[in-house]
């Protein structure tokens, strides 16, 4: 029996059911896009869409655009209720300012993996005084503005890893009190500002590792006395003051290794804070002198360090300026090469634990980045702690976009769909505007 939409009993009937299945004033989800009621969320992943869809609810919460060819993105393409907007893997090379400023209530944005991506306008994140997970990794970033981050009071995961960043200036992250996670690996940073960490009083992990850092300031991590895990390994460093790792009175893991360490007197300062410290660090391996080459340093005899001078406590005087290319040539006074931090400039005005829904690992993840990247050059035993266990990359998955009772899923069939799923509009089947309907119906008159 064929079914027509019609003044037929069964085709009445269907019309009436179709208009009963659609919510009262219910916003009209764009072309190939799948959409959720609960929470209100636009799905627009792989498409190949080169502009952000130019109608979307106005009630959406998340808005998912991942994998899509986006080139440009302007003032006025999001709507003020987007909680959740992913962006990453696109070829967005522009963001003009102003195109997040009226999202008061963004709590995460991914723009990741955005391989034409080289400026940020200093505005840029301006507004976003309640967003806690900023991804911009895997860029083409070679510098920041130093007012990027500013007023981000609330911000707690930070993915600034794989770009082209060659220097961090001073107070870059001042106002990030909150900020638990600051990933920098993979960049090509030479040069750490000296203050350029201060501000950071509730950092938990600082990944420098991959870098090209050839020493670091003696006061570089002052403020980060609540920091647990520091990866310094594969970089230029042949030296470290003990002095610069003594603030760091939490500290749980320090790796290393990778790096061409001279076990001359320069290693006096950090062979000393080894002898005291119970931190669990990885091999700290001597490339010079010849004769303790390949040696291990935690391990070297204290009569290695005979005739040395004793271990100073004082700053090195250097200049650790920081001369990002948009500051056109600007010059920093040398008066005063190494100045004592200051006390934070911008406290915390509406300070708050880290407790995020967003978890690192769950919502808010990387992709399509390596889930278990963060862990594939750490060893099976460097990392033991109860209050540490590292997620496989089933644990990561199993999280990654899932929220509320109900992961997102494309074409999810039959009575596997989860609860997000049952609430599912797709076009070309519930969502027809009303006008359709009755024309469709109209038409079996004929």
């Amino acid at each position: 029996m064929l079914l027509r939409l019609g003044p037929t009993p069964y085709g009445l009937a269907t019309t009436l059911l179709l208009l009963l299945a659609l919510p009262q004033g219910a916003p009209t989800c764009p072309m190939l896009c799948t959409c959720y009621f609960s929470p209100p969320t636009v799905s627009c992943q792989a498409n190949n869409f080169s502009s952000v869809p130019r109608v979307l609810p106005s009630n959406a919460q998340r808005l998912f655009l991942q994998n899509n060819l986006i080139g440009t993105l302007r003032a006025g393409m999001f709507g003020p209720s987007l909680v959740t907007l992913w962006l990453y893997s696109n070829n967005i090379s522009s963001i003009q300012p102003g195109t997040f400023r009226h999202l008061p209530a963004l709590e995460e944005l991914d723009l990741g993996d955005n391989r034409n991506l080289r400026t940020l306008d200093p505005d840029t994140f301006r507004g976003l005084e309640r967003l806690q997970s900023l991804h911009l990794y895997r860029c083409q970033l070679s510098s920041l503005p130093s007012t990027i981050f500013r007023s981000l009071y609330s911000l707690q995961y930070l993915y600034l890893q794989e770009n082209n960043l060659l220097c961090l200036q001073d107070d870059l992250f001042v106002d990030l009190a909150n900020l638990s996670h600051l990933f920098l690996h993979g960049n090509k940073i030479w040069q750490l500002s000296e203050n350029v960490f201060r501000g950071l009083s509730g950092l938990d992990r600082l990944l420098l590792h991959q870098n090209r850092l050839h020493s670091i300031p003696n006061w570089a991590f002052h403020d980060l006395g609540k920091l647990t895990i520091l990866y310094l390994f594969n970089n230029s460093l042949s030296s470290l003051s003990g002095d610069t790792l003594a603030d760091l009175t939490s500290l749980e893991f320090l790796r290393l290794n990778n790096n061409p360490w001279a076990c001359d007197c320069r290693a006096h300062s950090l062979w000393a804070w080894f002898q005291r410290t119970r931190v669990s660090t990885s091999d700290v391996v001597c490339a010079s002198p010849a004769e303790r080459k390949g040696r291990d340093m935690r391990y070297l005899n204290e009569a290695v360090f005979q005739g040395c001078p004793p271990v100073s406590h004082h700053p090195v005087q250097l200049d650790w300026g920081c001369r990002p290319e948009w500051e056109n040539g600007a010059t920093r006074s040398h008066s005063h090469p190494h100045p004592r931090p200051r006390p934070h400039p911008h406290p915390h005005p509406h300070p708050h634990p880290n407790g995020s829904s967003n978890h690192l690992y769950g919502l808010g993840g990387s992709p399509p980045a390596d889930p278990s990247s963060f862990y594939r050059d750490v060893p099976a035993n460097d990392i033991r702690s109860s209050k540490y266990d590292p997620p496989t990359e089933d644990d990561y998955w199993a999280g990654y976009g899932n929220e509320e009772g109900g992961q997102l899923k494309k074409g999810c069939p039959g009575s596997s769909c989860s609860s997000l799923d049952s609430g599912a509009i797709r076009i070309g089947f519930l969502l027809l505007p009303f006008s359709w309907l009755l024309m469709l119906w109209g038409l079996t008159w004929f």
